[in-house]
């Protein structure tokens, strides 16, 4: 032979073996050409090669092939080893012969026998087989192992017939060896053994024990035979299962298979021609039982074959299972689940009921075609007292829920309390604490926690409740899914009038009330009345805040709603001020909270915030949530996505959207803090001087001497939550002034300011609604004008606004440097036009903090409104004030909102004036033609 000829035919493996010598885990063996005592010579199997790393070995250096390899190992020359190997490949060539041919039926038989003995050794197939409520030990199962073959590897007629018959897929692979490999067929399988009339082995079945997931299954190529065999000639009563995993389970259970035979069809599609003709065969045969899975496929499949049966064996009666579950196998595991026992005379006990369950499903059976005489003849004898009490009669049980801390369920034999009552809040879970009771003795009792929801949780209880109360654990789980039904049912009760509960009632409005409302909104001056109005609510004081605060309230009607942040000093009325106000609003337009968090948001339902006015007594209490509320303020919804877990414990993506508009308004000291949401919101600083604190001093003595009239200040609160309900929200404010309009050039945040000063504008307008004349535009909507008058009164309602909105000094310190001013203006005289001040003399004047008084001296130094003059040991810092007219300026800069105002009224006037003269004209000249037409007609 040719050297590439031996070296195509005589792989590296068979050298090896041929001189004895076995490769490790990483294809390594002693080297042979060198004393070795750890592996240095490293295989390689895809090239047939080999290499020694040893610097001590004579072939160092160089890769041997399998020519190389014998030439060393015999120490011969190249040429006698060229002899040597093509002896081997001739050795090699005359082993493969035909040792004599097997039948099908022979071969499988032989293979099935081995994969039975395969299950003995594998702890997979077992606890599998196990899952499946199945027992080797009783039925013919074997398991696909993939090993068959490999301890006869020199026997080629197991080989071809492997590949023959469809064991072994030659997909042209090569193994680490260089050998040919062989892909498995069904491997890590379990194996059913599918028969012909002589009870020979004609078929294999494959069930995956490895991919449950997506249930695969196989069968051996050219399927032929039923399983487990053919029917017995005497079969009077004939049970087809969907699959053979169902027949199994029934085979299983001594009471049906001793008084009926059972076959497998090969799923819904699987009732094949062989099958059908066994059964015709069957002389005796007087009904047969379709055991089909309970889904559609199964129903159809089921009502196909028995008009097909029929057809061919009319004297047959033909009927169907229901089963619970899915399909037999199944129920199968669900009872053994639930009913496993440490205690083996209760376990003998339990096995004896669980046989009944599935015999009393038999006897349950659905006759699709009857034929009455045989179908007496094939039903089971069955313990009728045994089914009775297997059976709750759930009409008895009832659920009390009178005392929603202590729910009592009842049955006729076992009482369940429920202490403490059941979280109505969090409907993924169902934690419980139970006390259950047997009502024939009261002693025997047992208490627990527990999640109903816990699939383990629930089977363990109903397992120590059966135990301690001596019951059928039947009864036990049929009472345990109805107590959990009731409980469910009560829950979403509860917590549908829970959120009922957090939405206010509407009011409903009288006629009278109506009516009243009716003529407010449309007499004359209905800003000026409504300002008189909320003075008599007990608002004292802060009418001009407490009416720009109602109208931002009544911008909730707008898709962009106002907001409003009321800044003040610790105890200075703040709060007061803002529930004045929310007094005066509708009851279901008003959510107040003193904390909020950023899941209470994101987790409302989706319209809880729809036009609502939101009322923070303290901004503090919102801190954490001021991002998204931010953006509530600004988009009218916010979205998050977070993740929950579905069902089955898979995480998904959850979005969580809840929608506006609305209208937020809270309270704070603190001014620099919230300078974000001030931004998007209206500034109303409170009053703080002398005069107003004197005054609601004095109403507070007037209302403890009893001398405030509550019933008077309660009917004008209710006039104006009344008006605020006949308003409609459908009406579009046109502003034909808007484009004339401006804001001061000082203010900051121009952009912001200027649609907040727009949009109370047109508040004011909707707020006139019944007084103005409701037209349609292009695109169909309803809309009214603004007037003049409206402008007039938000200029009114603005001007401090805008003022404070323009000043670079906050209301704090600007009221500070506003009384340092008239303090130091005091003091001057004709000596000294702009006298000095001392801080330690305006400290003792006001008490003021020593380090409040520095931090407002310093931040009024380094904007420049005062400097430091000299620093005296004796009486410490003196200062002067350097800006005496800087707040004048700006004062008169939000001058500019009247003289805008003058301009459009006088513009008004002069289209007045010229429409009147156009008229006066248009009735001359008529008049003129007139009596010339008569003068004409006398003549």
């Amino acid at each position: 032979m040719e050297i590439a000829e031996i070296k195509a035919k005589l792989t590296l493996s068979e050298v090896i073996k041929h001189y004895g010598y076995k490769a490790d885990k990483q294809n390594r063996i002693n080297c042979p050409f060198h004393e070795d005592k750890t592996p240095s010579m490293q295989l390689y199997w895809k090239t047939h090669t080999a290499y020694c790393f040893s610097a001590n070995c004579k072939t160092h250096g160089k890769s041997l092939d399998v020519i190389d390899f014998v030439m060393y190992q015999e120490n011969i020359t190249k040429h006698e080893a060229l002899k040597k190997c093509t002896v081997m490949v001739s050795g090699v060539s005359t082993t493969t012969g035909n040792t004599g041919a097997i039948s099908r039926e022979q071969f499988l038989q032989k293979i099935f026998t081995s994969f039975k003995n395969a299950v003995h050794n594998s702890p997979q197939a077992k606890q599998y087989i196990q899952s499946r409520t199945l027992d080797f030990t009783k039925l013919e199962i074997g398991y696909n192992a993939a090993q068959f073959h490999h301890g006869t590897r020199k026997d080629e007629q197991l080989i071809n017939d492997c590949v023959k018959y469809g064991l072994l897929i030659d997909a042209g692979l090569t193994s680490k060896t260089g050998d040919k490999a062989y892909k498995v067929f069904g491997k890590g399988c379990i194996v059913f053994a599918l028969k012909n009339k002589a009870n020979q082995v004609t078929g294999l079945y494959f069930r995956s024990t490895i991919n449950e997931t997506e249930s695969k299954h196989y069968y051996l190529k050219d399927r032929k035979g039923i399983y487990p065999s053919y029917p017995k000639q005497e079969t009077k009563s004939l049970i087809i299962t969907e699959s053979i995993i169902d027949a199994a389970t029934l085979l299983q259970i001594k009471s049906i298979n001793e008084n009926h035979s059972i076959i497998a069809a090969f799923g819904t599609n699987g009732l094949n021609d062989e099958i059908k003709k066994a059964i015709q065969e069957l002389k005796q045969l007087n009904e047969i039982i379709f055991v089909f899975d309970t889904d559609e496929a199964g129903k159809t499949a089921v009502e196909k074959y028995s008009k097909e049966l029929n057809g061919l064996l009319s004297s047959v009666s033909i009927s169907s299972v229901t089963v619970p579950l899915k399909d037999i196998n199944e129920l199968a595991q669900q009872i053994v689940n639930t009913n496993k026992k440490t205690n083996k005379n209760e376990q003998t006990a339990q096995a004896h009921e669980d046989e009944t369950i599935f015999t009393q499903l038999i006897n349950e059976r659905q006759f699709i075609f009857s034929i009455e005489k045989k179908k007496q003849s094939s039903e089971l004898p069955i313990n009728t007292s045994d089914t009775e009490q297997s059976i709750i009669n759930q009409e008895q049980a009832k659920l009390n829920t009178s005392n929603p801390d202590q729910l009592i369920y009842e049955t006729a034999e076992i009482s369940i309390t429920v202490w403490g009552g059941i979280e109505i809040e969090n409907l993924s879970r169902l934690k419980v604490s139970l006390h259950i009771q047997l009502k024939a003795n009261k002693y025997r009792s047992f208490r627990d926690d527990v999640n109903l929801y816990s699939h383990s949780s629930t089977q363990k209880l109903i397992r120590s409740i059966a135990e301690t109360l001596e019951l059928s654990t039947t009864i036990v789980s049929s009472t345990t899914a109805d107590f959990i039904e009731s409980l469910e049912k009560y829950r979403l009760a509860q917590r549908e009038q829970q959120l009922k509960a957090l939405v206010p009632q509407a009011h409903i409005m009288t006629e009278a009330e109506k009516q009243a409302a009716q003529n407010y909104l449309t007499e004359k001056d209905l800003v000026k009345r409504t300002l008189e109005t909320l003075s008599k609510t007990g608002l004292v004081g802060e009418t001009k805040n407490g009416l720009l605060l109602y109208f931002l309230y009544l911008s909730r009607f707008f898709d962009e709603p106002l907001h409003a942040i009321i800044f003040g000093k610790s105890g200075s009325g703040k709060t007061y001020l803002q529930t004045k106000i929310s007094e005066c609003l509708p009851e279901e337009s008003v959510r107040t909270t003193t904390s909020l968090s950023e899941n209470t948001l994101y987790y409302s339902p989706k319209n809880f915030w729809k036009h609502i006015v939101l009322l923070i007594e303290d901004l503090d209490g919102v801190y954490n949530a001021l991002l998204p509320l931010r953006e509530f303020m600004s988009k009218q919804s916010i979205t998050k996505l977070t993740t929950d877990k579905d069902a089955k414990g898979n995480n998904v993506q959850k979005v969580l959207t809840v929608e506006g508009p609305i209208c937020v308004s809270g309270a704070t000291t603190k001014e620099n803090i919230y300078e974000d949401n001030a931004n998007r919101s209206f500034l109303i600083y409170v009053d703080e001087g002398a005069e107003h604190l004197n005054n609601v001093m004095e109403y507070q003595r007037r209302s403890a001497s009893g001398k405030i009239n509550k019933t008077a200040q309660e009917e004008a609160k209710q006039i104006l939550r009344n008006v605020q309900r006949l308003i409609d929200k459908n009406i579009t404010v046109i502003n034909p002034f808007a484009e004339a309009l401006r804001i001061p050039d000082n203010v900051f945040k121009k952009l912001r300011t200027n649609m907040h000063y727009l949009k109370l504008i047109e508040i004011i307008t909707f707020y006139h609604q019944h007084q103005r004349t409701i037209y349609k535009n292009k695109e169909g909507a309803r809309c009214i004008n603004t007037t003049l008058e409206d402008i007039y009164w938000a200029n009114y309602l603005v001007k401090d606004v805008l003022l404070k909105k323009s000043d670079e000094l906050n209301g704090e310190l600007r009221n500070f440097f506003e009384l340092l001013k008239s303090v130091v203006k005091s003091a001057i005289t004709k000596e000294s036009n702009n006298p000095t001040f001392f801080a330690k003399d305006i400290r003792k004047s006001y008490r003021l903090h020593p380090m409040q008084l520095t931090r407002h001296l310093i931040q009024l130094e380094k904007r420049g409104y005062i400097k430091q003059v000299s620093n005296n040991r004796k009486n410490g810092y003196e200062y002067e004030i350097t800006e005496w007219q800087e707040y004048q300026a700006l004062q008169e800069g939000i001058n500019i909102l009247d003289d805008i105002l003058e301009k459009l009224k006088k513009k008004e006037e002069e289209k007045q004036k010229q429409h009147s003269s156009k008229a006066k004209t248009v009735k001359s000249n008529d008049i003129h033609t007139t009596f010339t037409a008569h003068s004409q007609a006398q003549l």
